[in-house]
């Protein structure tokens, strides 16, 4: 049997020293490491993962490929890989990453807290769509024309900030550390600057306070990284048992 484990060892404490430890490789030229759980391979450090529009129950993604991902301390764990790809489990080598979570950036904690807001803000809005009831923020920044847009809490199964923006021809919405930047973000489709550090340790914390733990798929590419551009696929993973 073979086991695999950790890539690496980053033993750090993030939440001490107060920003995360990416254990970003700009010179890597091959795409993320994929494992067939099945048969002679076992994975350790295994972790399940939310599947797209289940954030409300929780409900894991399902799959025997997995692919590695990893989390705001340094460390990595194996998830789904269809919680990453649409394609994960037809293609040898998966080319259709899904479009929720999935972030473009130049820090891998900027890419995590787009991919972060994008997710959570999606998963507000398949919550809606179901015909979930969420609460009306009345005048959430005073900016907004009333008369136009409807701004509703979109916190669905966390407690981190987030909003959806509706209009008759609007649809937008937006997460982060604090009322304001999810709603910069719903408004303006990106944040205002501010330390992504810090507000990437303040999610995480209130995540994890909920049972959930953020973590990145790493899909750059040697022409991105050239760069100094960080591609991710940012996902959910539920706590440890």
């Amino acid at each position: 049997m073979v086991l695999i484990s950790d890539f690496h060892a980053a033993p750090v404490d993030v939440l001490e020293r107060g920003a995360p430890a990416w254990p970003f490789r700009s010179g890597r030229s091959d795409g993320p490491t994929l494992i067939d759980a099945t048969g002679s391979v076992a994975a350790l450090r295994r972790r399940a993962c939310v599947a797209p529009a289940a954030l409300a129950d929780r409900s894991p993604t399902m799959g025997t490929r997995l692919v590695g991902a990893t989390d705001v301390d340094g460390d990595l764990w194996w998830i789904p890989a269809a919680a990453v790809w649409s394609d994960a489990t037809t293609a040898p080598i998966p080319q259709r990453p899904l479009p929720v979570g999935l972030a473009t950036a130049t820090s891998p904690q900027r890419a995590m807290v787009s991919g972060l807001s994008d997710r959570l803000g999606w998963e507000a809005v398949m919550e809606f769509e179901r015909g979930t009831e969420l609460p009306v923020i009345e005048d959430a920044s005073g900016t907004i024309d009333v008369h136009r847009l409807v701004v509703l809490d979109g916190r669905v199964g966390h407690d981190i900030p987030t909003v959806l923006l509706l209009g008759d021809d609007v649809l937008r919405w937006g997460a982060g550390a604090t009322w304001a930047d999810a709603m910069n973000r719903a408004l303006y489709g990106h944040d205002q600057g501010g330390d992504h550090d810090v507000e990437l340790v303040t999610i995480s914390r209130r995540l994890a306070a909920g049972g959930l733990a953020p973590a990145a798929v790493d899909l750059g590419t040697p022409a991105l990284r050239r760069c100094g551009i960080i591609r991710s696929s940012v996902q959910l993973l539920t706590a440890i048992a």
